[in-house]
């Protein structure tokens, strides 16, 4: 479980560890949820285990055909541990943007587009 905590925070904090408060809230988040991985998730949550780097493109896939998959949800968890502790909760809060950003706003649309087919062939070739 603890291994789980820091892949998905780590994921979810772009590289950055989660602290360890953050690791054991999500682990007591886990006695008040059900959130076991069911026989048919089984095997895309062993390897996503497995191979870390598959998660990103993977999550994007599963938005648009698994929103519900497991993944999914110990993802939102974790999430929303990170966004309600104060060293995290800057980087879940809205910024002040240039009138340029909507370049790179389009720049991250197209790359979570491209994610989410190559995840999609992951998922395929994993499952």
């Amino acid at each position: 479980m603890k291994e789980e905590a820091l892949i998905f925070g780590k994921y979810l904090l772009s590289g950055e560890s989660p602290d360890d408060k953050s690791v054991e809230l999500y682990i007591k988040a886990h006695a008040f949820r059900n959130l076991s991985v069911h026989p048919p998730e089984e095997k895309l949550f062993a390897f996503v285990m497995r191979n870390k780097w598959s998660l990103g493109l993977i999550d994007s896939a599963l938005a648009f055909s698994g929103p519900n998959h497991i993944l999914r949800k110990k993802l939102l968890v974790m999430s929303a541990v990170l966004e309600c502790r104060p060293n995290y909760a800057s980087l879940f809060l809205p910024k002040k943007r240039s009138p340029l950003y909507f370049f790179a706003f389009l720049w991250i649309g197209f790359r979570g587009v491209c994610k989410a087919v190559f995840g999609k062939l992951l998922i395929i070739v994993a499952a």
